[in-house]
């Protein structure tokens, strides 16, 4: 990659240029024509934040590019609580987030890979939104675990390998 940009807060390895918030980081690129093929959130697993993310996430994508997020499946509803307790494993309400966007959004073409707590991806395309129940209902954790393949339009390692060819 000739250009990329890393954003946490609290780096702890990798390439990060860009120690700040996503917040913080979306603020200081606004109004400029940046773009990127491809965005990785895993960042605060909070589903307020990870809407946020999105959002400025389409504004900064560019055509054809991908939005990649973490933690969209949980594997127990005690791993889908808002506060993090040290040692214990933890994703957030990020699964709410992607649920709110498969509900409202048709002008996305989202899945999750049934792999590492559930790899989301998003590009801008189109969808057939959920609309069985309302929002309110469908972001209970015991809504998730009766329709999490429908609902998070989840699919397999292999069947994404195949989308990605």
């Amino acid at each position: 990659i000739t250009h990329k940009d890393g954003v946490d807060p609290v780096p702890l390895g990798g390439e990060v240029n860009y120690p700040i918030t996503s917040d913080e980081f979306f603020k200081f690129i606004k109004g400029e024509d940046i773009k990127y093929d491809i965005i990785f959130i895993d960042g605060l697993h909070l589903h307020d934040q990870v809407v946020k993310d999105i959002n400025n996430s389409l504004n900064h994508i560019v055509d054809g590019g991908t939005i990649v997020l973490h933690d969209c499946s949980p594997a127990s509803e005690d791993r889908q609580v808002e506060e993090y307790v040290v040692g214990k494993s933890w994703n957030g309400t990020v699964w709410k987030a992607w649920v709110e966007f498969r509900c409202n959004r048709k002008d996305l073409n989202m899945f999750v890979v049934d792999t590492d707590h559930g790899c989301g991806v998003i590009r801008k395309g189109e969808q057939k939104i959920w609309t069985k129940d309302p929002l309110n209902k469908c972001i209970e954790y015991t809504y998730l675990e009766n329709h999490r393949t429908e609902l998070l339009n989840l699919i397999s390692v292999e069947e994404f390998n195949q989308w990605i060819k």
